[in-house]
C-alpha cells in the first residue's frame, strides 16, 4: 500500500468521495460539493504542522483518504482518520490501522493514537477493537446529523500495546510520502 501526499489534481476525486452517501454518512460533518471550498481545505491542510494528509494506492488504484491529526508533538499523539472511497476496495479496511499505527510508532515517533467512530459506524468499531484498540469511552448525544444526535465511541492505542498486540501485523508497512 502507498500513502502519496495530496495534490490539486486529486482535489475532485477526494470531493466525490467524500460527497458520496457511502462515505459522509459517517462523517462528524456533511460538506456541499463545491471545487473552491475544496481548494480552500487543500491550502489549509498544506499549512498544517499538525497533521499529514494523504490518499491511500493499493495496485495502482487510488482506494480512499487518510489522515493522522491533531498532533501534539510535546505529548506524541494524534487522531487518525480514514475513508475508503473506491467501493472496490472496501475489504482493504480492516488492515488500515495496522498500516497506520506501524507508521505513526515507527516513524512519526508518537506514543498514541486516538479513533473517533460515530455509532452507526459498527464494523469501524469493531475494526479497532480487531486490532486491538481500547475502547476508552462514549460521548453521548455528541455529533447531529440530518437532526439524529449520535453517539461517537473513542478508541486508543499506545505504542506500548501495539509492541504486544500488533506483532501479527509487522508486515504492514505503507510506502509513505512525506
Amino acid at each position: 500500500m502507498n500513502w502519496l501526499q495530496i495534490e490539486e489534481k486529486h482535489l475532485k476525486q477526494i470531493l466525490d468521495w467524500r460527497t458520496s452517501e457511502e462515505v459522509t454518512r459517517f462523517m462528524y460533518t456533511d460538506i456541499e460539493y463545491n471545487i473552491e471550498n475544496q481548494n480552500k481545505w487543500f491550502s489549509k491542510i498544506r499549512d498544517d504542522k499538525n497533521g499529514y494528509y494523504w490518499l491511500m494506492e493499493y495496485r495502482n488504484e487510488l482506494i480512499g483518504f487518510i489522515s493522522i491529526t491533531d498532533i501534539n508533538w510535546m505529548h506524541k499523539r494524534g487522531t487518525w482518520n480514514f475513508y475508503i472511497g473506491n467501493k472496490k476496495f472496501t475489504m482493504l479496511a480492516g488492515f488500515i490501522g495496522a498500516y497506520v499505527y506501524n507508521f505513526a510508532f515507527t516513524k512519526l515517533g508518537l506514543l498514541k493514537l486516538n479513533g473517533e467512530v460515530l455509532d452507526i459506524n459498527k464494523a469501524v468499531q469493531k475494526l479497532h477493537i480487531k486490532q486491538g484498540a481500547r475502547e476508552v469511552g462514549i460521548l453521548e448525544h455528541h455529533i447531529l446529523k440530518n437532526g439524529v444526535w449520535h453517539d461517537v465511541y473513542m478508541f486508543e492505542m499506545t505504542k506500548q500495546r501495539w509492541q504486544v498486540v500488533g506483532v501479527k501485523f509487522n508486515k504492514y508497512i505503507a510506502e509513505v510520502e512525506l
